[in-house]
This record gives C-alpha cells, structure tokens and sequence, in this order.
C-alpha cells in the first residue's frame, strides 16, 4: 500500500516538476549591416539552422536586419549574436569573425 502511495506521489511531483521547465520561445532581431541581399540573408539561415535552440528565422534586407525565434532555456541572444559573427557577419556592435569564409559577393558594405 504504501509503495502505491509513494508511486502517485512521485507522479504527481514529476507531473507538477514538468511545468517548471518548460520551453519558452523568444524573439529577438540583430543588426546585420552586411546583409544587403536576399542570398545573404538566406545564407546566414543555413548557417542558424543547425544552432541549437533556434527554432526559426527571417530577414529583411531592407532594414538589414535578422529576425530569430528561440528557446530561452536553451540558447541566449548574446550566443545567437556569436553565431551570426562566427558565420563572418558583424552583428550589432560584434565584428564578424576575420577567418569565417563567406561566400564571394554575399556581404555588402556601404
């Protein structure tokens, strides 16, 4: 009887536990002043993608700017920030990474 009561117990805790860790999805959006064309943005995507963490992205060249979706207990936005600078694009006061090889003719610098 009482290896019952201590098997709902832990049940109920473990269900009650759950809620407390839950993932919450956050937005934040970077400056990439670089990321002057529709490749770029869509190059800087494939390099996020495989983040982990990052649930989705946009961009919008216009305002130059990149949009992530992400699990907050999973990832921070100053390590999205370090990605984008590791893909070898400068990213709100971040320089890019010198030795990220970009692809020739995706940044834009004006």
């Amino acid at each position: 009887m009482k290896k019952t009561h201590l098997i709902a117990l832990s049940a109920a805790l473990l269900a009650l536990a759950s809620g407390c860790f839950r993932q919450e999805v956050q937005t934040a959006e970077y400056s990439v002043p670089e990321m002057a064309t529709p490749a770029a943005g869509a190059y800087l995507q494939g390099k996020l993608k495989s983040v982990p963490g990052i649930v989705e992205s946009d961009f919008d060249t216009a305002a130059r700017t990149f949009t992530v979706s992400y699990q907050s207990s999973t990832i921070r936005t100053m390590n999205i920030e370090e990605a984008i600078a590791l893909a070898g694009f400068s990213v709100n006061d971040r320089p890019a990474n010198p030795k990220a090889k970009v692809p020739e003719g995706l940044k834009n610098i004006e």
